[in-house]
């Protein structure tokens, strides 16, 4: 028998360094495409890819041609970029 409201409790997403450069920006969805460096962790080589910004503020900072850092969080069914920083 299920209890209701007895689920069980989610695991902290992933974490994992990005290193890239900002080439493409989707105000509508909140994506940045990132041409980035291989993110061993994620077992991601280098490549051009879209990611979820959650966080409105971040993404507003955001500039096409910008080289940045950012931490990859991922879940089972999720994975999105924020603690994004800009590289001087």
């Amino acid at each position: 028998m299920a209890l209701a409201g007895c689920a069980a409790p989610k695991a902290p997403p992933k974490e994992f360094p990005l290193h890239g450069e900002v080439t493409g920006l989707d105000p509508s969805g909140h994506v940045a495409t990132i041409k980035h460096d291989s993110i061993p962790g994620l077992k991601m080589g280098a490549m051009t890819m879209g990611y979820q910004v959650k966080d409105p503020a971040e993404f507003s900072k955001l500039s096409v041609g910008e080289p940045i850092t950012a931490t990859v969080y991922q879940t089972p069914d999720d994975m999105w970029i924020g603690n994004i920083q800009k590289v001087h």
